[in-house]
């Protein structure tokens, strides 16, 4: 059965769309959705290991204090003397520095509280006062007591005990105690330590965290029966939640446990259990959230198929009935342009009897033959010179190098630095295996850059305190091939003529970014440019572009122009190179390069 030359080129264009988008996005969904679900499991156990480390060093501070306290012998023995005192005697002003100066400068408790058997309750911190209280009205008593001198970590309370009179109307302050019995030294208790600090600091990680981040996920804490610890303001908090508490039961320590809402909403779930406070912390995010990526590919990839579903009409349609047309305007436009050139006959068998398309075929293929050849050989040969081009001026630059380097070796040893000599000879084999590398393509500007950092060390060992320098390159830019020994030079050259003057010496490099091109500079703390040096280089600039070919130079007539002509026959018409002074009056040289159109700064020039 004959179909239309429409129909045909519409079904044969949607179907292979169809396939291939389909068999794509099948794919892409499955080996995408693993790698984000793998390595969001993997940013969960880190970030909840830093929530866990995070606040258990906050409880440990606490509990710091309050072993210091029960380790005062001063304390221990008159206490009960000191408890049976006003507040404003010498008394009470030592036994509150005492309790301060064990507190530290960095008030790790916001407040202390310590309770005598004999009914007196001593504050110092946020308030400091003495008066007698009734321990029967205090319910965690018996459960301090019950641990004989070990930690006794309180869930989260809301209380107004602590601010000022003139603050009553404010909302209360959520705080966590730790409770620890004080024994003396016949190891007879006598009364109680507790350390307070407000939950604001001690989950201020994790608060941080949350608002700083979008969409960040939830962080749940549980103590060791199961009560809600943090959120500490939440309704839930101080009872035993069955929600995740129970999940997690007997399942692995840091494994990711999938679980489903009741409105069938998937979770990734992480949980760890600190072995000193027995909290556990667990953190659960939304699948959907983590596969947001993905889909937005989906959508995107439904957008595209009925893109080409329109294209695939549009182009049948147009096809079909333009076809015959151009193919004789375009055979007459090829048999004109090789009528003298045509010397071969490669031909090819077309599986179809159009007589517009065999003499089509013919007509190209002749053209093609030729016009390939002649191509071949202007390529080869343009190719051939630019690598001579290149690898001569690259040549160049290495003898210039050894020598300051030599030079800084034989210094070193001579002020007897056998140390820096080491450090500055390995570094140098790092370096020459770099350099000598006889490889004519570009480098990744990250190993340039690792090349320059080597460089600097070098001459930091030999100038010590009299050179500093800062590196400052954007990451986006690493990966951007560049001619191997293009930074150096600038940076030597700065080095060289930035160091006549007075030290320290500053040398700065910076990366300048923008939406149509990206340029490094590099800054000496020097006397500059003088008028005369940037009239020599402008001219040798100008004779280097109007006579091509390799320049007459000697070692120490390299310098910018071998740069320059380098980075012109990488760049060629996208290159930025620019030199001069600051508003200061420092040497300044910038390399970069221009965005043409939809480029990709990634793109080589050189062959």
């Amino acid at each position: 059965m004959k179909h239309k030359l429409q129909t045909h080129f519409f079904l044969t264009y949607f179907f292979m769309a169809m396939v291939v988008v389909l068999l794509y996005s099948v794919f892409f969904y499955q080996y995408t959705s693993e790698i984000l679900i793998e390595r969001e499991t993997k940013n969960l156990q880190e970030l909840n290991n830093s929530f866990l480390s995070q606040t258990d060093s906050e409880i440990r501070e606490l509990d710091n204090v309050s072993i210091n306290i029960s380790y005062s012998n001063l304390i221990k023995k008159q206490l009960s003397e000191w408890m049976n005192v006003s507040a404003g005697s010498d008394e009470f002003r030592n036994l509150t520095t005492l309790l301060m100066s064990i507190n530290g400068t960095n008030m790790n408790a916001d407040q202390i509280n310590l309770y005598d058997y004999n009914g007196y309750l001593l504050q110092v911190g946020t308030k400091t006062n003495i008066y007698p209280i009734n321990l029967d009205t205090l319910d965690w008593m018996d459960t301090v007591s019950e641990n004989a001198g070990k930690k006794t970590v309180s869930l989260p309370y809301a209380t107004n005990d602590l601010k000022s009179s003139g603050t009553s109307n404010t909302p209360p302050t959520w705080y966590i105690s730790l409770y620890r019995t004080l024994q003396n030294n016949s190891k007879q208790e006598i009364g109680v330590i507790e350390t307070m600090k407000k939950c604001s600091s001690v989950f201020k990680s994790i608060i941080t965290y949350q608002k700083r981040t979008k969409n960040a996920p939830a962080v749940y804490i549980y103590n060791a029966v199961g009560k809600l610890v943090y959120p500490y303001d939440s309704p839930e908090a101080g009872n035993v939640s069955s929600t995740y508490y129970s999940i997690i039961g007997g399942q692995p320590e840091n494994d990711s446990v999938k679980t489903y809402e009741a409105n069938g909403k998937r979770e990734l779930l992480i949980h760890k259990t600190s072995s000193y406070t027995h909290w556990t912390y667990v953190i659960v995010q939304d699948e959907a959230q983590v596969l947001l990526p993905v889909r937005k590919m989906l959508n995107f990839l439904i957008m595209v198929v009925f893109l080409m579903i329109g294209l695939c009409l549009v182009f049948s349609f147009m096809t079909s009935r333009q076809l015959i047309k151009p193919i004789r305007k375009l055979k007459r436009v090829i048999h004109k342009t090789m009528l003298d050139t045509l010397d071969e006959n490669n031909k090819a068998e077309l599986s179809n009897s159009f007589t517009e398309l065999e003499e089509l075929n013919q007509e190209f293929a002749n053209m093609n033959v030729n016009l390939k050849n002649s191509m071949n050989e202007l390529l080869d040969s343009r190719a051939q010179e630019l690598k001579s081009r290149n690898l001569a001026l690259q040549s160049q630059i290495n003898p210039h190098f050894y020598y300051n380097i030599l030079a800084s070796i034989i210094a070193l040893a001579e002020m007897e630095r056998k140390d820096e000599v080491v450090m500055i000879c390995r570094n140098l084999t790092r370096m020459m295996r770099y350099i000598t590398d006889t490889s004519n393509a570009p480098v990744a500007l990250r190993d340039e850059m690792e090349y320059v950092r080597k460089y600097l060390y070098c001459m930091k060992i030999r100038f010590q305190e009299n050179l500093n320098y800062t590196i400052e390159i954007d990451d986006s830019i690493l990966d951007v091939p560049v001619p191997k020994l293009i930074i150096q030079p600038i940076v030597e050259n700065a080095l060289k003529y930035g160091i006549d003057c007075k030290p320290p010496w500053n040398l700065s490099i910076r990366s300048i970014i923008t939406e149509s091109s990206w340029r490094i500079e590099v800054e000496d703390s020097g006397i500059g440019f003088s008028e005369n040096a940037l009239n020599m280089i402008q001219e040798r600039i100008r004779i280097a572009d109007e006579q091509p070919g390799l320049p007459e130079l000697n070692i120490d007539g390299l310098g910018l122009l071998n740069v320059y002509i380098r980075w012109h026959l990488h760049c060629g018409a996208q290159i930025i190179f620019e030199y001069g002074n600051t508003d200061e009056h420092h040497g300044i040289v910038a390399i970069g390069r221009k965005k043409e159109g939809k480029e990709e700064w990634e793109q080589p020039n050189i062959p």
